[in-house]
């Protein structure tokens, strides 16, 4: 009877399958185009139609279902929650792609009380499980003893198993204990990565021991042959969601780079230093890069110990080992001079010597050639050495030199000496240096007012609210943005702080203040009484038939297999990435339309992080430029796999220009950054990216 009973269950998961693919293949009607263009502005304004959503679920098309389930989550806590009760339902609904949908929107909206949805779901079809397991991570503590559970009854799904143990390392204590007969399974090398990756990425110190010892068994033995760089386009295939973080050719090195960070001195402590630094130096001559580079970052916690490793991949054969070396060696050294003068021969780049300069200020060294930089004719050089003051222990020349960059020609570089002038500080600043924040308020460039507000909101006060208003009326000209989402954030923590300091006069011209026509300059204001007036931050939705043409060029190509394309020209090498439309359209039409505009010609890697991300899409080159607007994100079951293409934000729904691409899994974003690709081919050329490398251009189809 269980032998039948287990038949019956395969064939129903199969037709119901095979029901859903023929719903998909069908062609939509108008009727359905319409319902899915409303759908999506819906979702774009982050509001809620039940009619809709119930309209959209009759449909016996199955993408505009599937969407629907996921519509509901992307909405948000705030208005998604009147529709869980339909989400949970869909968990259990015949096409896989909607259950799944539903139960990865039950994460987005945290929903505590579906805790017992997601926990049968677990036992149901793996791509339904697969994503229950991921929302019960983001659930967390309330979801703890499920987690647990299921862990202990680990099935044969892999995807499943790495989502379990992905979901664990969310909790607090991180169940290292649990975590320990997944360590062993040698047939499953994504599976042991996964559970490398939960102990790591928290720096759990019950696991330090297992880690040590998993380094040094034969499961994890580097390969004799070359490296991986990445997989070919035709053993990719069609991408996946949850599946994709199984990878039997990379997994062993991507195990060794996470047992590398996980050895750190927060975790190891004083009683396992010796074996865990023993350990790091074999890694830090893995023949992979991104484990050096896990290496030589977790070696520099132990302090001056690890001082000759640390120093010495500095002479890396691979650039970005060399600028993990640089930005690490602060730690490890002190202000003597021959050192760092050494150190400073070994690369020429921008990034190393900024990144090495940054370093010797931390402990004192090298002040004459920061004082060179300072003075250099390229912004970006002035600029790097104002950056350098940030980790400077000596504070009065960190902040006197910063004073002497604030009418510095470049807009860049002053933006970058005024959050230099408090740094990571929460003291009450000093007189001087409140007087050169309140000044900085009136400058020409929109991030220079924007730094200058938020160091000024740490200490927020009535007193300085007639100059902040005055601020936010010169920022109503900006093109961009920042100035006035800093300038509504200020007054939201002057009054939260300080409303009794607040004159009758000042509360009248508070709330005579015109609301923002901006969601996000709203959204600064939500909760606080004297912007009790303002509306809500939803935005307003485009015209209709902007999304049906949304809908006809993106959504539906992909659907049906023909995905967009775009190519990254760079010196290194081109980077060919397929895009996303049907789970992320709006983001593709924008990175479609701002590339197509020649916008992402010229630009540069502004940010590059080793062994995690290339960050592109400023024409700025400092990081904090866009295109004058924003999107919505679109959160989608896609995840930050190696060579996933992510939308860069500053908080929720901020997105533009600035897009990133992961050098290595990166499974904390999954669900808090939109996907909206990956990489197809150049895998190369993304690793031999380095921060400043210039874009050539971007080229779509």
């Amino acid at each position: 009877m269980r032998f039948t009973s287990s038949i019956a269950v395969v064939l129903a998961v199969v037709l119901s399958s095979s029901c859903a693919e023929a719903q998909s293949r069908r062609a939509p009607s108008d009727r359905d185009i319409r319902l899915y263009a409303r759908l999506m502005a819906m979702t774009d304004s982050r509001t809620l139609d039940r009619a809709l959503v119930d309209s959209s679920l009759a449909s016996s098309w199955a993408p505009l279902r599937a969407a629907t389930a996921l519509a509901i989550g992307q909405t948000g806590a705030a208005r998604g929650m009147a529709a869980v009760a339909v989400a949970r339902g869909l968990v259990a609904d015949r096409d896989l792609t909607v259950a799944s949908n539903a139960a990865y929107a039950l994460g987005l909206l945290r929903d505590s009380a579906g805790i017992g949805t997601l926990a049968s779901a677990l036992t149901g079809p793996p791509r339904v499980a697969r994503e229950a397991a991921w929302s019960l991570g983001e659930i967390g503590t309330p979801a703890r003893s499920i987690i647990l559970a299921a862990m202990a009854s680990p099935g044969t799904d892999e995807a499943r198993m790495i989502q379990l143990l992905l979901a664990a390392a969310k909790l607090r204590p991180v169940p290292v204990e649990e975590m320990r007969p997944y360590l062993r399974m040698s047939d499953r090398p994504s599976v042991v990565w996964a559970a490398v990756y939960a102990i790591s990425r928290t720096r759990a110190a019950a696991g330090v021991r297992h880690l040590i010892d998993l380094a040094a068994s034969p499961l994890l033995a580097p390969p004799r042959s070359s490296i991986v760089r990445g997989r070919s386009e035709s053993a990719l295939g069609r991408a996946g969601t949850a599946e994709v973080y199984i990878s039997t050719a990379s997994s062993v090195q991507r195990a060794r780079s996470e047992i590398a960070r996980g050895l750190a001195k927060p975790a190891t402590g004083d009683s396992l230093a010796v074996p865990a630094i023993a350990t790091l130096l074999k890694l830090a001559g893995d023949v992979h890069p991104h484990v050096r580079i896990n290496a030589v970052r977790s070696l520099a916690t132990f302090g001056p110990r690890a001082a000759a490793a640390v120093t010495q991949a500095a002479s890396d054969s691979d650039a970005n080992v060399r600028v993990a070396a640089a930005q690490s060696v602060g730690t490890v050294l002190d202000s003597a001079a021959g050192p760092w003068t050494a150190l400073w021969q070994r690369d020429t780049g921008l990034t190393y010597r900024g990144s090495v300069l940054a370093s010797a200020a931390r402990v004192g060294a090298m002040r004459q050639t920061l004082s060179s930089w300072l003075t250099h004719s390229d912004w970006r050089v002035r600029a790097a050495a104002v950056n350098a003051l940030d980790g400077s222990q000596n504070r009065p020349f960190a902040v006197a030199t910063a004073m002497s960059m604030l009418r510095d020609p470049d807009a860049r570089v002053r933006a970058a000496a005024f959050g230099a002038l408090t740094g990571t500080d929460t003291a009450v600043v000093s007189p001087g240096v409140h007087a050169a924040l309140v000044t900085g308020l009136t400058d020409a460039d929109f991030m220079v007012r924007a730094t200058a507000l938020g160091a000024l909101a740490r200490h927020a006060r009535a007193r300085d609210v007639p100059a902040v208003l005055a601020s936010y009326e010169q920022a109503a000209r900006d093109s961009s943005n920042d100035a006035r989402i800093a300038g509504v954030r200020y007054l939201a923590a002057a009054w939260r702080r300080d409303s009794a300091s607040f004159s009758p006069a000042l509360r009248s011209q508070l709330s005579s203040l015109r609301p923002s026509d901006d969601p996000l300059v709203r959204a600064e204001a939500a909760n606080v009484g004297v912007f009790a007036a303002w509306p809500s931050p939803s935005g307003q939705p485009r015209p209709l038939s902007w999304y049906e043409n949304v809908i006809r060029s993106y959504v539906l190509p992909a659907l049906a297999g023909r995905t967009q394309r775009a190519t990254i020209q760079t010196r290194r090498g081109d980077i060919v990435l397929e895009l996303f439309g049907a789970d992320a359209p709006i983001t593709v039409w924008n990175f479609m339309n701002l590339a197509r505009s020649g916008y992402y010609r010229g630009t540069g890697f502004h940010r590059v992080v080793p062994n995690f991300v290339a960050q592109d899409g400023d024409p700025r080159g400092d990081g904090n430029g866009g295109p004058g607007y924003s999107i919505r994100d679109e959160m989608n079951p896609r995840r930050y796999d190696r060579g996933a293409l992510g939308m860069a934000l500053s908080g929720p729904d901020t997105g533009g220009s600035q897009y990133f691409i992961t050098h290595s899994p990166q499974p904390h974003l999954d669900g808090h950054y939109t996907v909206f690709g990956r990489v197809v081919r150049g895998y190369a050329a993304l690793d031999s990216l380095v921060q400043g490398d210039r874009i050539l251009r971007v080229t779509v189809q």
